[in-house]
């Protein structure tokens, strides 16, 4: 299997994803980073792809937007085709 890098599809598509359920619930990033236990700006770098989150702040950020991780990994998938 191949490294995936930052800045990837892969990483693209879980930004993506994190912000359409985000739009979804209509919530603004300060709010989803607060309920994640994350920084804004750091939140910011997950949905534009910069970020390399850890296995840990994925499950946060899908618990934060109340849904399965699967979900969110399914859709990131989705996003990054």
């Amino acid at each position: 299997m191949p490294t995936v890098s930052a800045r990837s599809p892969l990483h693209a598509g879980l930004g993506r994803a994190v912000r359409e359920l985000r739009e979804q619930q209509r919530l603004s990033q300060q709010d989803l980073a607060e309920r994640a236990g994350l920084h804004v700006t750091y939140l910011s770098g997950v949905e534009h792809g910069k970020r390399n989150p850890t296995w840990a702040v994925i499950l946060d950020i899908a618990a934060a937007l109340e849904v399965p991780p699967s979900k969110l990994v399914k859709l990131a998938e989705r996003q990054a085709n």
